[in-house]
């Protein structure tokens, strides 16, 4: 029913990402500001791997559990495509709102910005 080649690729790589992921979240718990930003990347990372354990079940299911896993597969992956489209679409509000913030900074300076400072005790 399925190809089994390209669900063993996409196992392959939603396994390699899902791993990449939970150990790019580990590194960013460290630092105390990095930890929301840890816990999203730990949870895509679980995702992806869950999706690779289906795919893998999927080659090797009996018919009757087809449904399942491969249920299970899509679940995982529409969560993960679907907490990065949300973490895409704050990326573009913080961005337009940062591009309006210098505009209005722009604006107020009069479009004079001066970085001269000088140093006390100079």
């Amino acid at each position: 029913m399925f190809d089994n080649l390209n669900l063993d690729k996409l196992a392959k790589w939603t396994g390699f990402m899902g791993v990449f992921s939970i150990i790019i979240g580990v590194l960013q718990a460290i630092t105390i500001v990095g930890i929301p930003a840890a816990i999203i990347m730990i949870i895509l990372g679980v995702k992806l791997l869950g999706a690779k354990s289906a795919a893998k079940a999927l080659t090797v299911a009996p018919e009757a559990d087809v449904p399942t896993q491969f249920n299970k597969m899509v679940n995982d992956l529409r969560v993960y495509f679907q907490v990065n489209g949300v973490l895409v679409i704050i990326g573009l509000i913080l961005g337009a709102l940062t591009v309006i913030g210098l505009i209005v900074a722009l604006i107020v300076s009069g479009g004079n910005f001066d970085f001269n400072y000088q140093i006390l005790g100079e």
